[in-house]
């Protein structure tokens, strides 16, 4: 099936017509539509999220936000657990066929719950038989009750229906939550078991209004079966590995810092951990973008292959301008950008996030391969991509951290996804065909060096003045040497 010909498919679903002209302007239009509902929707509440992080960070200072970091790595990883890849497994299986959206919806429940037991089974094993500070301790076994509300998160659910405005409410609802209960009841470090307080409340909230909007729009109830689905797990699982092993690779400096540092130098986990949750904030667009592509990816490998090796083309495309200039622009603001959200206290941390750009520019880059492995049935490649990166990451960053302090362990993280994008490339470009993506990085590359060299030679001392030149350079060169984005059919 993979060497299928576009004439041999039939209509392209978001391609192109016979002409070589778009055929499907009102599926792209629909791409973008939901894209900016959930890329706002998304800033809305990372900007009060980061807010709120900015304010503990102030209120708690290095030590206790390192704590604060710690818990979110363990339960976010926890997270993962319970849901185990049924999430985008759902999403795609209702793209496919919404009559069998009642059965999933009670099948990927029901296994959340369960799953939901034995991850919360973990969190306690951590808490108890770890070393860990008693305020750590008591906050872990807190936030680990959050996972039990999480299991009846559904936006996965109007994913697979393309209601993203919903998808976005719910996940913007969830952050305002956690934020009102952060800022309006949290004074001191004393209280900082509020903060995982705050996490119950929010995903609690997000949950029932799923419900709601579950009923509402879908006119469907809730209605739960004692049944675990073969094929739920059978192909749920990979996918989960893969998100499993995704954050054991992003998150896995805070988790390994927070186990290995010694109690003179538990500002690091802190300094580490503020570092990633600016790269984690940008990673959420990445993941939006996505996220909102993979019900198409989905349909258009179900009608003819060529039509999603098109799409990740045009997507590539698309994401390799997009990385030149956000990397450079990362690059020249990261130190202001660490001292101005958490205060001169976390400016070492500055150096850290610089380093994390990569991370951030990787994972886009790759997210076309990844995505189509997902949409292709194909994600047990996917995981064992994620999972050696994973193991790269618990091998590299302690050795980096003991070499070279946090410096060291930015660039176990970065190799560690160097890894796993090579891989993921390698196997979509293998079994999927998907070819020419390198070639979509050539010319945001040289405008890159070009921008570099330009504020090299100019003695500018501003950094946004820097990066108001670097992102001009770069769109001259989209304009002057990227024939394709001139062609108003292209596009």
């Amino acid at each position: 099936m993979e060497h299928t010909s576009a004439t041999e498919c039939g209509p392209a679903v978001s391609a192109e017509s016979d002409d070589g002209h778009p055929a499907s302007a009102p599926v792209r239009i629909r791409l973008a539509r939901n894209f900016i509902t959930l890329a706002g929707a998304e800033l809305a509440s990372k900007i009060l999220t980061f807010i709120t992080f900015a304010y503990l960070a102030r209120m708690l200072g290095v030590i206790e936000f390192g704590y604060v970091e710690f818990a979110v790595a363990v339960s976010l990883c926890a997270g993962l657990i319970v849901d185990l890849g049924f999430a985008p497994y759902g999403a795609r299986e209702i793209a496919k066929d919404s009559g069998r959206t009642r059965d999933l919806v009670s099948d990927i429940v029901v296994a959340r719950g369960l799953l939901a037991c034995s991850a919360y089974g973990v969190v306690l094993v951590i808490a108890f038989v770890m070393d860990l500070a008693p305020p750590l301790r008591s906050l872990l076994i807190l936030y680990g009750l959050s996972l039990f509300p999480m299991c009846l998160l559904l936006q996965w659910v109007f994913q697979g229906y393309d209601r993203m405005q919903t998808v976005a409410m719910a996940n913007v609802l969830r952050q305002v939550l956690f934020a009102v209960v952060v800022l309006a009841l949290l004074r001191s470090a004393e209280r900082l078991w509020l903060v995982a307080v705050a996490e119950i409340v929010a995903v609690t909230g997000s949950a029932a209004y799923c419900l709601w909007a579950y009923r509402k729009h879908l006119k469907l109830n809730l209605r739960l079966r004692l049944h675990l689905s073969k094929q739920l797990f059978l192909e749920g699982i990979p996918i989960g590995l893969s998100q499993i092993f995704w954050a054991l690779r992003l998150y896995g400096g805070t988790l390994i810092l927070g186990l290995i540092v010694e109690k003179e130098q538990a500002g690091d986990v802190g300094l580490f951990g503020g570092a990633l949750r600016i790269l984690i904030a940008a990673h959420t667009f990445v993941w939006l973008y996505y996220y909102n592509l993979l019900p198409s990816f989905s349909r258009a490998w179900r009608k003819c292959p060529e039509d999603l090796r098109r799409i990740a083309h045009r997507s590539m495309h698309v994401v390799a301008w997009g990385s030149s200039a956000l990397g450079l622009c990362w690059l020249l603001l990261a130190p202001r950008l660490m001292t101005l959200a958490y205060g001169d206290e976390f400016h070492k941390g500055g150096i850290v996030l610089q380093w994390l750009a990569a991370v951030c520019i990787l994972a886009a880059l790759s997210g076309n391969a990844r995505f189509a492995l997902v949409a292709a049935n194909r994600q047990t490649l996917g995981m064992i991509a994620a999972g050696v990166g994973a193991a790269v990451t618990f091998v590299l960053i302690p050795i980096g951290y003991h070499q070279f302090g946090l410096t060291g362990a930015a660039l176990g993280l970065v190799a560690a996804e160097t890894v796993a994008s090579v891989a993921a490339w390698w196997f979509a470009h293998r079994t999927l065909q998907l070819t020419g993506q390198s070639r979509c990085l050539v010319s945001p590359a040289f405008a890159t060096v070009l921008a570099s060299f330009i504020l090299w030679l100019v003695p500018v001392s501003s950094d946004i003045a820097q990066c108001v030149i670097a992102v001009g350079v770069l769109a001259l060169c989209l304009w002057l040497f990227d024939k394709p984005f001139r062609n108003p059919a292209w596009r």
